[in-house]
């Protein structure tokens, strides 16, 4: 038998508020955190699986992912038509086969209603939907720059009619109510669904690209001419329809003639919230939406904030993405539960989820759609945690951390399947090996023929090198090779005492993703390899190369 060594710091180690090794505190409650698993699972990216064991048990799924590692993106799906079509996770990364990218995890995104997902939505650059200020939801964007934003998302537009700057759209593919200028596109539907005699106009206008852009103009030419107090206009193939009730727009657009030019233009897209203030998005091509806000400057919020969180005092599955300080570390959860997953995992309520949040680093957090709608998926691996309909539901959106297609398929680097081990004498340590192309992307999940290189004092391997039997005190540095591939992973061994004090810790950092760090308690590394370890001492913390 062997176990990782006090699971989740790999996680907690930049978290804002220090956990004790190997627990979490939700709500003054103390759980136990085992690892069951813990893996690369594409460029820059892990995916840790957790028991947490307290009142309750919580099985989570973490994936952490650094944003600004090489071949990182992300990407959101929609499907094509909001209001009524859903898709399940593995569909949308079939659906996208062949864009030139490979998924490698994914999630559910935004709640949604009769009327699409709730929030504003970009995708690929695409404008799919911007949402009333009346809602109060909010959103989460990726900048471009490799960072990750949330709060109240505000997209503002400016037009030009032939050539004249005036009558811009105040939104996208939502509900028309009086003094609003509607964009239309047919990821709303056939029709536009307004009301006829309402006193307003509709426009059908056909754009240059085919999208209404959010990364930079929309030409558009006018189609016919303008209707009336019409309403509920059909919406051709590759064009939009310019809806309005505003008065003014009303008048002017009135006198467009088929061929007239209309562009436009994203004046700016932020967000706003109460820990930075407002961020202006330089360039932004995913933005997708989310509610209630969970963390905000690495503190939860009080219990009346979360409210809005469907059942948010009762345990359900849950989802959230979440950032470390620098915005640059994108932390995906997955928690397990209703009675699909009794005695598994009880599901978490929304301050609960906030301290999960809190317990794997996170400094700002956001809630996704939760219940029978939670999952998280992997390229390899599909649907890894326990939907609760019993199979992944069918929603309206996505969020997947991608890279790439460089059709390069061939194995070109090992890893350990697993984090850093706590073993005991007599304990056999047999760990499994996951193989990566060169740019990070899982491909091979049995991977034989791995030789292992143990320290002496450590253990002594067996006759083909595939395992070892512990047999020596301390805290080791195995090395693993295959055909000129290595890796490394850090093993702690024999009778020790967790809770000695005065004794460094060691941290063994993973040089693929550098903000992943587990802590070895008690006992420094004996045999010193190449490698890179952080000693803490106090509060006293020094790099250490090996």
């Amino acid at each position: 038998m062997y176990k990782l060594i006090f699971p989740l710091l790999a996680l907690a180690s930049v978290a804002p508020v220090a956990q004790a090794a190997g627990f979490w505190t939700i709500q003054g409650a103390e759980y136990r955190v085992d690892t069951l698993e813990h893996y690369k699972a594409g460029p820059g990216t892990t995916i840790t699986v957790i028991d947490a064991v307290g009142p309750v048990k919580q099985r989570v799924w973490v994936c952490e992912t650094n944003l600004t590692a090489d071949n990182v993106d992300i990407k959101t799906y929609n499907p094509s038509l909001i209001r009524s079509t859903n898709t399940n996770i593995s569909t949308m990364v079939a659906n996208r086969k062949g864009d030139g990218n490979v998924y490698c995890v994914g999630v559910n995104a935004d709640l949604f209603s009769s009327n699409g997902p709730i929030g504003t939505t970009v995708m690929g650059g695409e404008i799919i939907k911007t949402a009333k200020e009346s809602t109060a939801w909010k959103a989460t964007g990726f900048e471009q720059g490799k960072a990750l934003y949330f709060g109240s998302a505000d997209i503002k537009f400016n037009a030009k009619l032939n050539g004249k700057m005036e009558y811009a759209p105040s939104l996208v593919n939502v509900p028309r109510a009086q003094n609003e200028t509607i964009i239309y596109t047919r990821r709303w539907g056939s029709t536009t669904g307004t009301t006829k005699g309402e006193n307003g106009l509709e426009l059908v206008l056909r754009p240059a690209g085919g999208a209404l852009r959010a990364d930079g103009p929309t030409e558009c030419t006018v189609v016919g001419s303008p209707v009336v107090n019409g309403g509920n206009m059909a919406i051709p193939e590759g064009c939009f329809v310019l809806s309005t009730t505003v008065p003014s727009h009303i008048r002017d657009l009135g006198k467009m003639k088929d061929g007239d030019k209309y562009t436009i233009n994203v004046g700016s897209i932020s967000v706003k919230s109460t820990g930075f203030g407002s961020h202006l998005f330089s360039s932004v091509k995913e933005f997708i939406g989310g509610d209630p806000i969970l963390m905000v400057d690495g503190k939860t919020l009080e219990a009346k904030h979360y409210a809005s969180m469907p059942n948010y005092n009762s345990r359900r599955p849950r989802t959230a993405i979440g950032t470390d300080e620098t915005h640059s570390i994108m932390k995906l959860l997955v928690v397990d539960g209703d009675s699909y997953n009794k005695g598994i995992s009880a599901g978490a309520t929304a301050v609960e989820l906030a301290d999960m949040m809190l317990a794997i680093g996170c400094y700002d957090a956001l809630n996704f759609d939760g219940g029978g709608s939670s999952e998280m998926w992997n390229n390899k691996f599909g649907t890894l945690n326990r939907p609760s309909d019993g199979a992944p539901r069918k929603v309206r959106n996505g969020w997947f951390v991608t890279t790439p297609d460089t059709g390069d398929n061939t194995m070109s680097a090992i890893e350990f399947a697993c984090g850093p081990q706590s073993l005991e004498i007599g304990d056999i340590f047999h760990p499994k090996f996951y193989g990566y192309t060169k740019t990070g992307v899982l491909v091979a999940t049995e991977v034989k023929g791995v030789r292992l290189s143990v320290p002496e004092g450590l253990g002594v391997v067996n006759g083909d090198a595939s395992y070892c039997t512990i047999t020596g005190n301390g805290t080791y540095v195995v090395t693993a090779e295959l055909n000129g591939m290595r890796c490394k992973l850090a093993v702690r061994a024999g009778d020790y005492d967790a809770n000695q004090s005065g004794v460094d810790d060691v941290v063994a950092a993973d040089r693929d993703a550098p903000v992943e760090y587990f802590t070895l308690q008690g006992i420094s590394v004996i045999n010193p390899q190449n490698g890179v370890f952080i000693r803490r001492q106090g509060t006293k913390v020094t790099k250490v190369v090996l």
